[in-house]
């Protein structure tokens, strides 16, 4: 028999031969896998070591850009600060410099402001003379003013009964004496006079316009109301006597039949108020 079949026939039949095989089989594997671990292992650490120094000095390089950094980082707020001192000093020489120039304005502002009362004072004295002055020259200019109109309107009420006496004397024959008429508390009359069944009233102006014939028209009726026997079995006759007549004056004279002249001229006709 061979060692073939004789190895077969053991590997077929010898549990105890299978079981040694078997045994020395898985040893061998076993040393060979540990060897391969350990060569594994060897490589790693070889690996981790290679890291570890790698590391250490990426670390190492890192801690000098770190330091690096910090090192420019605090020349950098040294210069910062330096720069912040310096302005705080100039700031602070600003500010002294405002405020000095602020205190001259203010005394400049105090003399200027003294000045100007003191001006003030001044111009308000002289105007209180200057208008004490002028009111008193106002007053002086009123009175010669008042004298003036009491002057003309008297020259024209003058007029006024002189030219209507002539013109009742001529269109009417009677020779009459025109006056004012006063009644306290109720009218005043320029043109007044009684004669024949007529009673002559008047209103004299120097300028005249509608509004003037309206109040004397009111003065009138009050006139008849308190009155009534002046105009008892008389015909009115309404005038108005004005240098200067409006038109609208003129035209309602005309629908009153209100006799209405300045003397030199007739602006309506005098038999058309009788």
């Amino acid at each position: 028999m061979s060692s073939v079949e004789e190895l077969y026939n053991k590997l077929k039949n010898d549990p105890e031969f299978i079981q040694k095989l078997a045994d020395a089989l898985v040893d061998k594997v076993v040393i060979k896998k540990l060897e391969e671990v350990i060569v594994e292992i060897a490589r790693l650490r070889e690996d981790q070591n290679k890291m570890r120094e790698d590391f250490t000095k990426e670390m190492q390089k890192l801690r000098e850009d770190q330091n690096k950094m910090r090192e420019e980082f605090s020349q950098q707020i040294t210069k910062l600060w330096e720069e912040q001192n310096k302005m705080r000093e100039e700031f602070t020489r600003e500010i002294i410099k405002l405020r000095e120039d602020q205190n001259r304005m203010r005394e400049e502002f105090s003399q200027r402001f003294l000045k100007i009362e003191e001006e003030q004072v001044r111009m308000r004295e002289e105007f209180s003379k200057e208008l004490i002055k002028l009111r008193r020259e106002m007053n002086r200019y009123f009175k010669q003013v008042t004298a003036l109109v009491d002057n003309i309107t008297t020259t024209i009420e003058d007029d006024a009964q002189s030219f209507l006496e002539w013109l009742i004397q001529k269109e009417l024959g009677y020779s009459v004496k025109v006056s004012r008429l006063e009644v306290e508390g109720l009218a005043e009359i320029d043109i007044f006079a009684e004669f024949g069944n007529y009673v002559l009233l008047g209103e004299v102006k120097s300028r005249a316009n509608k509004n003037v014939l309206t109040d004397f028209m009111r003065k009138v009726e009050k006139l008849k109301m308190a009155r009534p026997e002046l105009f008892e079995n008389k015909k009115s006759i309404l005038v108005i006597f004005t240098l200067s007549p409006t038109y609208d004056l003129i035209q309602m004279c005309k629908e009153k039949k209100v006799f209405l002249t300045s003397g030199s001229r007739n602006f309506t006709e005098f038999k058309d108020s009788l």
